[in-house]
C-alpha cells in the first residue's frame, strides 16, 4: 500500500514537472522514474535497516532512536553509489593518494570545478550555434560526423554539470569537516574503459543508476551485513562469477529493461509539455500532437545487442589468436562511439 502511494504521487507530478527546458524537464522525468524504482526497492524488494550498513555504524540500523533512523534513511537513500555503505558500486574510480589530505584535495576539485565548467560552457556554446538545436531539424540533417558532435553534445554537457556539481559539495563537505576526501571520488570512470559497449556504461556512465537497475535481477545475495564473510558466502561468490552466460545476458537485459522505463517517464514529461504547448487545432479541425512516449526505449533496449555483438566479436578474435593490445582498444573506441551516435539517442530533448 506505501509502495503504490508513493508511485502513485510519482504519477501525479509528471503533469505539474515543467522547468521551461526540454532537457531539464526530460531529466525530471527521468529522476520520477528512478524515484519510482527506489520506491519499489526500498519498500518492497528489501528491509534497508537490517541489509544495509554504514562503515561509521556501531549498532544496527533498526536498534537506533527514531530520529537518528529517519537521519539515517536519509542519508542512505541519498548515496546512490553506496560510499561507505554495504552495498557500495564496486567499479568506482577511489580518489587518488595524493589528493587524500583536505588541502591537496580541495585543491584539486577546485581546479576540477574550473576546468569541467570552461567544458560545460563550450558544450553549452556549440548547442547554442547549431541549427539543430534551435529548430526542430533531425539531428541526422549535417551529415554522419556533426551527428556525432550533436547526439554527444547533450550528454556531455549533463557529465560536466554533474561533476561540476559534485566537485562544489565536495569542497563544501570536505572543507567543513563534515567528510573525510576518501567520501567525494569522481563521480564517473575514466574514459579510457570506455571502448566496448558493456564496459562504457557499467564502468564509466552508470555509477549513480547502477544500484537501482541491478537490484531487480534474478539473483540478488542476502546476506546480514554484521556477520563476518565466512566460506559458504565465499562459495556464493565464485558461484555468481561462474554464471551461465544466457544468465548474465538475462540480467543485462532487465537492467536496459528497466533503464528503458525510467527513461521513458523523461518522454511522459516532454508529452504533457507538447500537449500544453501545441496550438488549438490542425488544418482538419484536429489535434495533431506529436507522439514522444516511447522514443527513448528504442536506443536502451538495443544496448544488450550491441553487447551480444561485440563479446560474440571478442570470442571470434580470442580463437584467432589476437591479443588485447593498443589497436584493438582504437576500434573499440570507434565501435563503441559509433554505436553511441544514434540518431535515436535523446532526439526530443532538443
Amino acid at each position: 500500500i506505501a509502495c503504490s502511494f508513493i508511485v502513485a504521487l510519482l504519477a501525479a507530478d509528471f503533469p505539474l514537472t515543467y522547468a521551461g527546458n526540454r532537457k531539464v524537464d526530460y531529466l525530471l522525468g527521468a529522476t520520477l522514474g528512478s524515484n519510482a524504482l527506489q520506491a519499489v526497492r526500498f519498500l518492497l524488494l528489501l528491509r534497508p535497516l537490517e541489509e544495509y550498513r554504514h562503515e561509521a555504524d556501531k549498532v544496527p540500523a533498526y536498534q537506533l532512536p527514531f530520529i537518528q533512523r529517519c537521519f539515517w534513511l536519509f542519508k542512505m537513500i541519498n548515496s546512490q553509489r553506496g560510499i561507505g555503505w554495504s552495498f557500495q558500486a564496486r567499479s568506482l574510480v577511489l580518489v587518488d593518494r595524493h589528493h587524500r589530505t583536505r588541502a591537496s584535495f580541495i585543491a584539486s576539485r577546485l581546479r576540477w570545478l574550473f576546468s569541467h565548467y570552461l567544458l560545460m560552457e563550450v558544450a553549452a556554446l556549440y548547442m547554442r550555434c547549431n541549427r539543430v538545436f534551435l529548430s526542430k531539424a533531425s539531428v541526422t540533417s549535417q551529415g554522419y560526423i556533426l551527428q556525432c558532435f550533436n547526439v554527444a553534445a547533450i550528454p556531455f554537457q549533463l557529465s560536466e554539470a554533474l561533476i561540476c556539481i559534485h566537485s562544489a559539495l565536495a569542497i563544501l563537505a570536505v572543507g567543513a569537516g563534515l567528510d573525510e576526501p576518501q567520501a567525494w571520488p569522481q563521480p564517473f570512470g575514466h574514459w579510457k574503459n570506455a571502448y566496448t559497449i558493456r564496459k562504457f556504461w557499467r564502468k564509466t556512465w552508470h555509477q549513480f543508476a547502477r544500484h537501482d537497475l541491478t537490484l531487480f535481477a534474478p539473483y540478488r545475495p542476502k546476506r546480514n551485513p554484521w556477520h563476518p564473510v565466512d566460506t559458504e558466502d565465499s562459495s556464493v561468490t565464485k558461484q555468481v562469477e561462474r554464471e551461465p552466460w544466457v544468465t548474465k545476458y538475462r540480467r543485462l537485459c532487465q537492467v536496459f529493461i528497466y533503464s528503458a522505463l525510467m527513461h521513458c517517464c523523461g518522454d511522459i514529461v516532454l508529452q504533457f509539455r507538447e500537449w500544453a504547448d501545441f496550438s488549438p487545432t490542425s488544418a482538419s479541425g484536429t489535434m495533431d500532437v506529436p507522439n514522444v512516449i516511447g522514443y527513448s526505449a528504442p536506443f536502451f533496449l538495443l544496448q544488450p545487442v550491441g553487447v551480444l555483438l561485440e563479446d560474440a566479436a571478442t570470442e571470434v578474435g580470442k580463437r584467432m589468436g589476437l591479443k588485447e593490445g593498443t589497436w584493438t582498444r582504437m576500434v573499440g573506441y570507434a565501435w563503441c562511439g559509433c554505436s553511441q551516435a544514434s540518431p535515436l539517442s535523446f532526439r526530443w530533448m532538443v
